[in-house]
């Protein structure tokens, strides 16, 4: 899947985060997973590239990557936090 894709996945995923269910947050958490192996995958092809232009446009990939990732791990957590409190009021009840 390319960049474009996941990030348009995870946008969607981010839109629709209102009512969010466990398939929902498992969706998000396996797009995010896999932005971060193809974070991993860029930097490791950073460090084998000596050409100056090609550097320049890998490092902005990365940078694109990590700032959508903190924006999606964000809302990762808000789900997940939103969950598990109403999942302890309704135990409690």
């Amino acid at each position: 899947m390319t960049n474009a894709k996941l990030f348009a996945k995870l946008h969607a995923l981010i839109e629709d985060a209102t009512h969010a269910d466990k398939k929902h947050i498992r969706n998000l958490r396996k797009v995010l997973r896999k932005l971060k192996g193809r974070q991993h995958d860029l930097r490791d092809s950073l460090e084998g590239t000596d050409n100056l232009p090609e550097q320049r446009k890998i490092e902005q990939e990365i940078e694109v990557i990590t700032l959508q990732r903190s924006k999606g791990v964000e809302i990762y957590k808000q789900l997940k936090r939103a969950r598990k409190s109403a999942r302890q009021t309704k135990s409690a009840d």
